[in-house]
């Protein structure tokens, strides 16, 4: 009805504009009568002017409303009645619309107050950052953490430690570590978890953290007390037949707490003593070799740090490597880049690659792959460098995974079970990790070692 009348308002007055201005050149031009011509001109103006009005009105209520979504102003006050039943039909439909655009303001400003309630409630700390580095956002438990309250510059958290700041405001690639841990001065141990959203062409960084303490300690206790059996396993391992047999050699030659007589003793039962004494000998060296490795664990050397040919170094173990049984039909696939040099201690690195070689060559020795390979694949990222280390042997079963890397536990009955808890010290004393990276093809095997580089 409204668009009808808009369009019959319209109609008429142009129709009355062409009328008159026909009416005024038929008095000029035909009937030559000027003074009735002129006259009629200010009543041409005057509907002009009329047909400006009418769409300015509708133009600057218009453009008012726009303005007002555009600067999320929902204030605009528009007349409820203009003389004009057409503008008065489309001021009727600004002002639904100016409702619905209130509406779903105070429903926003809810969602938003909601939100900010279930934040500021939360007891995991959030708090976001600008591309300048100031705090825009942060709630409570963010606060009770690290200190930091909104407008804060992120150069306040170099009181937990001078490269969180930095790291918080890398640009994220799919190669960053998207978490990482500090402890701050109330020796709480906190995880900081990062990630990052665009907003009206800004980058924002979003961060997570949380108090992980109780969940370190726990973790360290299960490890202990994995270390603690797995210690009185292998002494007890040793320690039984040495107990056994010495009371066994020892009844050949004491009855009733006194000695027998030399001329008791038989070949018989020196043979059987010299057989106990030689298991006694074997398990005593057993266990000297458990406590030496116990030793190179617990005594592990300062790293000497210097810069080092990533390249040539993996090279040299590789040739090193070549001494293991059976390695020499493993095919080797490399991908290095040219003269990579990185700082790390060359000595300690070298004695991880010779373990992960190793173990690689054992479970490819074992295995009945008809093509067994190693990968080796180096990647430089924006922290530092990866070394990939791959191979087709058998799969590390799903029930060991969480304990490879606890100090003895070996599924061979010649392995120490240092050599990964070894290597995952070394590479954490120098900053860096190894880990053993989920495969979803389950003939595959990787460990990933991750140096991390001085920014």
């Amino acid at each position: 009805m409204g668009k009808k009348r808009f369009h019959r308002s319209v109609f008429l007055r142009l129709t009355l504009i062409i009328a008159l201005t026909v009416a005024a050149t038929w008095l000029l031009f035909v009937q030559k009568a000027v003074v009735a011509g002129m006259l009629v001109v200010p009543v041409i103006a005057a509907a002009v002017w009329n047909l400006i009005s009418y769409f300015n009105n509708l133009n600057r209520w218009m453009s008012n409303f726009l303005l007002g979504i555009e600067n999320e102003d929902a204030t605009l006050k528009i007349p409820e009645k203009s003389g004009n039943q057409t503008i008065d039909d489309v001021y009727k439909g600004i002002n639904r619309l100016n409702e619905i655009f209130r509406q779903t303001k105070r429903d926003i400003h809810s969602q938003e107050q909601y939100y900010r309630m279930v934040i500021n409630q939360s007891g995991t700390g959030l708090f976001s950052v600008n591309e300048n580095g100031r705090v825009i956002n942060v709630n409570p438990a963010a606060t009770a953490l690290t200190q930091l309250n909104e407008h804060h510059h992120i150069n306040a958290l170099k009181s937990i430690d001078a490269s969180l700041p930095g790291l918080i405001m890398k640009r994220e690639t799919k190669q960053d570590r998207q978490s990482v841990i500090f402890p701050n001065r109330h020796g709480q141990k906190l995880l900081f978890k990062f990630s990052e959203i665009t907003i009206k062409g800004e980058t924002v960084k979003l961060v997570a953290v949380s108090d992980i303490t109780k969940e370190l300690d726990s973790r360290e206790v299960d490890a202990w007390i994995k270390l603690a059996r797995t210690l009185s396993h292998e002494i007890m391992n040793n320690i039984v037949p040495i107990t056994t047999l010495s009371q066994v050699i020892s009844g050949y030659f004491v009855r009733n707490h006194t000695p027998v007589n030399p001329a008791e003793v038989n070949a018989g039962t020196i043979s059987n003593t010299i057989k106990g004494l030689t298991v006694i000998e074997e398990r005593s060296k057993g266990l000297m070799n458990f406590v030496e490795n116990y030793r190179k664990f617990t005594k592990l050397p300062e790293p000497q740090l210097s810069e080092t040919n990533l390249t040539a170094l993996i090279g040299n173990n590789l040739i090193a490597a070549s001494a293991f049984p059976d390695f020499g039909r493993i095919t080797i696939q490399k991908s290095i880049p040219e003269n990579l040099m990185v700082i790390t201690d060359e000595k300690l690195l070298s004695q991880v690659l010779t373990n992960i070689f190793k173990n690689a060559s054992q479970a490819l020795a074992d295995s009945t792959t008809a093509n067994p390979t190693l990968w080796i694949k180096v990647t430089n990222t924006d922290n530092g460098v990866t070394i990939a280390i791959q191979n087709n042997g058998p799969a590390i079963p799903a029930e060991q995974r969480e304990q490879i890397f606890v100090p003895f536990f070996t599924t061979r009955e010649e392995g120490s079970g240092i050599g990964l808890s070894l290597s995952k010290q070394i590479m954490l004393s120098m900053g860096g990790d190894i880990v053993l990276t989920p495969e979803k093809n389950d003939r595959l095997t990787t460990f990933s070692i991750t140096l991390r580089q001085s920014p």
